[in-house]
């Protein structure tokens, strides 16, 4: 098997959902989100690796950025990193993964000047954010984040910098694209982003809890009558769901965000229009599911979607794509916002300004062998 069946072998083990808009994609662009979709799952298996120390963590975040963003010397600095990220656990697919990131890389470059700028700047970002969070987070019995904004930090680390990036990658993509519809897109990506990664922590609210992980914000408990070790113990589910519910609260307003991002696409872009949709409909699929349900918090099963669910997106969703009257439409039918509180716009702008406060570790100048 070579490099590129490889890739493409690998991703639908790794994710099936996100297999699925990848593969509605052609040519470069097709490929360079394939390859920047398996750079952020090595990243995401270090992150998720329940039995490594946070400074092991770190270091592996770190010094993949840093092969990413340095050439020289890459390959033997790759040999290194994969024979220390052989103590990382996880899945068998996501560690065979990263077994075989070299073939990753080697497709990496062959892709187009602008795709690797765009690529590296994403995971870079999303390197240093993981690395931030883990020594912030990692020191409490329970890895608990402080409020809604440093939510809002932790998703944009994790999901916004790749809705940047693939924002980059479309508006790269469409020619005459307009500048009104381009200001929509840049106004609304991170926010896509978020609402699909606060979709994710709502539905894995008590999975997280069993790890002794949660991304559920302090003040988003204490706000409902709990403390924090009696919401992670399960007191009152009644409070429980209260909570949960001020995390849908916060979905609905980025996925409406993501539908302005979808429709500012021209319609003639039905590859790409699709991709979006997906993903979204997807996570409001969910998001419709979670509200209100108290069975979600007595089970420890993860929530998902049915596979009819998904069958019916996908074979609904190209009759509609072309039509933004009709995808509002679904999109109402679906996540009926009435039904959710009052939501606070997001800002992109103030978001990015209190990024720039954070203490991030530089990503070294230079690949570096190291041992733990």
């Amino acid at each position: 098997m070579d490099d590129w069946n490889y890739c493409v072998f690998t991703l639908p083990k790794v994710s099936r959902t996100f297999a699925l808009n990848i593969s509605v994609l052609k040519g470069d662009l097709h490929k360079s989100i394939l390859v920047a979709y398996l750079f952020c799952r090595t990243i995401d298996t270090v992150e998720d690796a329940s039995k490594l120390k946070v400074s092991h963590k770190t270091k592996l975040l770190l010094n993949f950025a840093s092969i990413l963003k340095n050439t020289k010397n890459r390959s033997s600095a790759l040999s290194q990193w994969t024979k220390h990220a052989s103590i990382v656990d996880g899945s068998p697919t996501d560690i065979d993964l990263l077994k075989n990131i070299q073939r990753v890389f080697n497709i990496f470059d062959s892709l187009q000047e602008v795709h690797q700028q765009q690529i590296i700047s994403s995971v870079c970002t999303m390197a240093q954010g993981m690395a931030y969070f883990q020594k912030k987070i990692g020191l409490e019995k329970i890895s608990l984040l402080e409020n809604a904004e440093e939510l809002e930090e932790y998703c944009y680390f994790v999901a916004g910098a790749v809705g940047e990036m693939l924002c980059g990658f479309f508006i790269n993509e469409i020619s005459g694209l307009s500048t009104q519809s381009k200001k929509i897109m840049r106004e609304n990506a991170v926010s896509f982003g978020l609402g699909l990664q606060i979709t994710n922590i709502s539905k894995d609210i008590v999975v997280d809890r069993g790890r002794g992980w949660s991304y559920v914000p302090r003040t988003y408990i204490e706000a409902n009558g709990l403390t924090p070790d009696e919401f992670h113990s399960g007191k009152s589910s009644e409070n429980d769901l209260k909570v949960l519910n001020c995390l849908l609260n916060k979905t609905v307003g980025h996925l409406n965000d993501a539908l302005d991002f979808i429709l500012a696409i021209p319609r003639s872009y039905a590859r790409i229009r699709l991709f979006c949709i997906w993903p979204l409909w997807m996570a409001m699929e969910t998001v419709a599911k979670l509200h209100n349900n108290h069975d979600l918090l007595k089970s420890n099963a993860n929530v998902k979607i049915p596979r009819r669910t998904v069958k019916r997106i996908l074979r609904q969703t190209p009759f509609i794509y072309w039509s933004n009257k009709l995808l509002h439409r679904s999109f109402s039918n679906i996540l009926k916002t009435e039904d959710f509180g009052s939501f606070d716009h997001f800002s992109i702008g103030q978001l990015k300004k209190r990024l720039n406060g954070l203490s991030l570790d530089n990503i070294p100048s230079k690949t570096q062998t190291y041992e733990f």
